[in-house]
């Protein structure tokens, strides 16, 4: 496994991050002071989504990971999959997280 830092590959990160922070993934959600959810709980299912999404863009734009010596095959398209599936669990995470508090 291999980062490649490529200008276009640290574009698709900024980007998946951004909108990962429009759509409102970075915010904390409250919890008000007689709700059923601890807030320190909350705020540490918040931390794993950050995570979860964050892992999955970092699979998505700049892992590389190539094997066998002599007839070398990419496993990028895994990588991507992979990516794809944590970003879009950690997304759906976050709105049912949203959700229950409110």
């Amino acid at each position: 496994m291999e980062l490649n830092l490529s200008l276009p590959r640290l574009a698709i990160l900024i980007a998946c991050l951004g909108l990962f922070w429009l759509s409102g993934g970075f915010d904390l959600p409250g919890v008000a002071d007689a709700a059923y959810h601890s807030p320190q709980r909350v705020s540490r299912a918040w931390l794993y989504c950050i995570l979860m999404f964050c892992g999955g863009a970092v699979s998505v734009s700049i892992i590389d990971h190539h094997v066998g010596n002599i007839d070398r095959s990419s496993l990028r398209f895994l990588y991507i999959l992979l990516g794809v599936l944590l970003m879009g669990g950690s997304y759906l995470w976050l709105r049912v997280l949203r959700e229950a508090i409110a």
